[in-house]
């Protein structure tokens, strides 16, 4: 019997979990704080097992007392790396779907010399996207074509039926991950220019795009694109582009409420303050009755339009008391977030991912636009599509680790063809799939 301990039983963690307790021949232990998200996920599995307690506090006796064949982490990206030298110093493989950043490429010679396999980046962006990428990018290059332009763009919005919020989104794991890509940096090449866009001015560069049966979404670039020039072996490209897919209205949004300051972590005396007064003090200004004019003026935005509406929606005109313990803008917009961007149980959410790739065929003297479509829906009252897509890839890549189809030693990102073929053609078996679609362009 195969032992594999899962750190994490949050959102994305119940697919990966109950993909990896129908294998016959795996336990599964998990590590979490809460025990009602450990029930959730285990359901009461006979080969399932549950540790209370905060992962990342005894990562090394939680693994020592364990000694499992293979941890899956999906504990919160900045925990990537003290997990990885923990299973490097038990000889223990990993998987992993967070970004590979400095610091964790620094262990690369490490875990190669111990001969062990650390998959990273395995779920679905990053992850899936990688895999669709890598692939026919590898078919683009087997037929003698050079990759012109690459855009990947990906999304994880409320079905159509169920956007039932001024916003068009609603939360699919912590608010910290969404308020942080606020103010991130996006870094693209559009025809042989790097361009870069500081602290949220990708907000204010969007396309509109157009997904085959879905109808216009908006597009804003999602951080640094330029690195995956190198991941995907594709020099010769002119222009590359990732960005994120959302309901059209967000980026405006997000451009007025980073003028607002509202996203900042500067620490304020918020003790006792309404909602009301916290926007007055981002004003700046003292009279509780002036805030609505005043916030109209600051941010060139009338009563009636979508941006005062959506963030009066939002709260922060009310009289509700700023809960204790909270103590910058950030943590505001977070709390309200929270309260007020979630689904229901019987809510349906919608994965879209969708990669275009210019082509040129020197030979033929022919220009091939290919495009891979993804669209997945969430089960209401079962599991989402991001807890689908984002969890079974680690479990499904775990698995080949553990059957021995995966033998490289190393970290990785899952553009290798002996993990993405395998990976792509269970995810299809799994209703995970691209619509793949070619145009002759000249």
């Amino acid at each position: 019997m195969k032992e594999i301990l899962v750190l994490g039983a949050g959102r994305v963690a119940g697919p990966c979990v109950q993909y990896l307790l129908k294998q016959p021949d795996y336990s599964v232990t998990v590590v979490d704080q809460s025990q009602k998200n450990m029930e959730n996920v285990l359901q009461g599995h006979s080969k399932g097992k549950s540790i209370l307690m905060d992962a990342s506090k005894d990562l090394g006796n939680v693994i020592k007392s364990i000694s499992p064949d293979i941890v899956i982490n999906l504990l919160p990206g900045n925990l990537m790396v003290p997990v990885a030298k923990e299973c490097l110093k038990n000889r223990i493989s990993m998987v992993n779907p967070s970004y590979i950043k400095d610091d964790m490429r620094a262990l690369q010679k490490d875990v190669e010399q111990t001969g062990l396999t650390f998959i990273c980046e395995l779920g679905l962006d990053p992850g899936i996207d990688h895999m669709s990428a890598a692939k026919t990018i590898r078919k683009i290059h087997q037929l003698g074509g050079k990759v012109e332009s690459f855009r990947s763009i990906c999304g994880a919005i409320p079905s159509l039926k169920h956007n039932t919020n001024p916003f068009g989104y609603k939360l699919s794991w912590a608010p910290a991950g969404l308020i942080g890509a606020s103010k991130r940096e996006a870094r693209i090449l559009v025809d042989g220019e790097k361009i870069i866009l500081p602290d949220g001015d990708t907000f204010k560069h969007i396309d509109l795009v157009e997904i085959d049966g879905l109808g216009w979404f908006e597009i804003y670039a999602n951080a640094n694109s330029l690195p995956y020039i190198e991941m995907y072996g594709i020099p010769e490209v002119k222009s590359i582009y990732r960005g994120t897919i959302r309901y059209p209205g967000w980026s405006e949004t997000i451009v007025k409420m980073n003028r607002l300051g509202l996203f900042e972590e500067n620490e304020l005396d918020l003790s006792g303050l309404s909602l009301r007064q916290f926007t007055a003090l981002q004003l700046g200004i003292s009279k509780l009755e002036d805030v609505e004019k005043e916030f109209c003026n600051y941010l060139n935005v009338k009563p009636y339009s979508a941006v005062f509406q959506k963030l009066k929606w939002l709260g922060l005109f009310s009289e509700e008391k700023i809960p204790h313990g909270i103590k910058n803008p950030r943590d505001v917009i977070s709390h309200l977030y929270f309260q007020k961007l979630y689904y229901t149980g019987n809510e349906q959410d919608l994965v879209i991912m969708e990669d275009q790739y210019v082509a040129f065929f020197p030979k033929e003297k022919k220009k091939i636009r290919y495009t891979s479509t993804l669209v997945d829906y969430g089960i209401p009252g079962k599991e989402t599509s991001i807890a689908r897509t984002t969890g079974l890839p680690p479990a499904m890549g775990a698995r080949l680790i553990l059957e021995g189809k995966i033998s490289s030693a190393g970290i990785f990102a899952p553009v290798l063809p002996e993990i993405y073929e395998p990976l792509l053609s269970e995810l299809e078996g799994e209703n995970i799939s691209f619509k793949e679609k070619e145009e002759i362009l000249v």
